[in-house]
């Protein structure tokens, strides 16, 4: 049986897909299966922000059943997996997307679905495919006033948010609070990204910074987002401002 997890947001630009690209780079790290489903089908990033631009086969096409799922399926040379959205625009109904989430090939996986931000028919499709959702938002009070339009809808359609991640948070009095992010929502936040230079540095090198820099703060961040995701318990390295300080000369 697979996890099928929707990675959802109020609105563009808060990161969604570079969290989904780094927590399956986590929970690798924790030798979970994981494979990372782009279905932002007019709007796709996934691939692109790995590298990947040429797909003979995507999400697009097995949708409209002129691919199959297999085909589909490509392996990052980090060893990621994902499955990608075509780069064209196009209008491609998600009427089938649940089914194709609960394929036999991607059982006994963890599926994180990065879904189209904010409330338009295919984010929709995405929100009842999904049996949970994370959601993914800034510490501003235009992001956080958007998820919980997202969250009403979930709860409406019986679909249960797991916990808010908490992206480029920072030390910063005009930015709204955990606490507050918390009691507005009513829903628990269960990842804090801080905001981290090195998240740029690696989406410039097409590699999860999870992987590209594992002693930043936001790769610790994201492994302790893993641990809780899957009930681990993670403890970070010792000595972990020395590697952090050693791992700029390596780069």
């Amino acid at each position: 049986m697979s996890h099928i997890i929707g990675v959802v947001s109020g609105k563009g630009g808060v990161g969604k897909t570079t969290v989904v690209v780094n927590l399956s780079a986590a929970l690798m790290e924790f030798n979970k299966n994981v494979i990372a489903v782009d279905a932002d089908i007019k709007m796709s990033g996934l691939g692109l922000q790995l590298g990947m631009y040429y797909f003979p086969a995507t999400l697009n096409d097995v949708l409209k059943g002129s691919g199959n799922l297999f085909e589909a399926l490509y392996i990052h040379s980090s060893g990621l997996r994902i499955i990608p959205a075509s780069l064209c625009v196009e209008d491609v109904s998600m009427s089938r997307l649940k089914k194709i989430l609960e394929d036999p090939l991607l059982e006994n996986n963890i599926i994180l679905v990065d879904a189209p931000p904010g409330l338009e028919k295919n984010s929709l499709a995405v929100l009842k495919a999904c049996k949970k959702i994370l959601v993914v938002t800034e510490p501003e009070f235009p992001a956080v006033s958007d998820i919980l339009k997202i969250i009403s809808l979930a709860r409406k359609f019986k679909i249960k948010p797991i916990g808010i991640i908490v992206n480029k948070y920072r030390n910063d009095p005009e930015q709204l609070t955990i606490k507050e992010i918390e009691s507005v929502c009513n829903v628990p936040v269960i990842g804090v990204i801080p905001e981290d230079k090195n998240v740029k540095k690696s989406i410039f090198r097409r590699e999860p910074v999870v992987l590209s820099n594992p002693y930043s703060p936001s790769s610790i961040a994201f492994k302790k987002l893993a641990a809780v995701l899957i009930g681990e318990e993670y403890i970070p390295p010792k000595n972990i401002f020395i590697k952090r300080f050693l791992g700029r000369f390596g780069k």
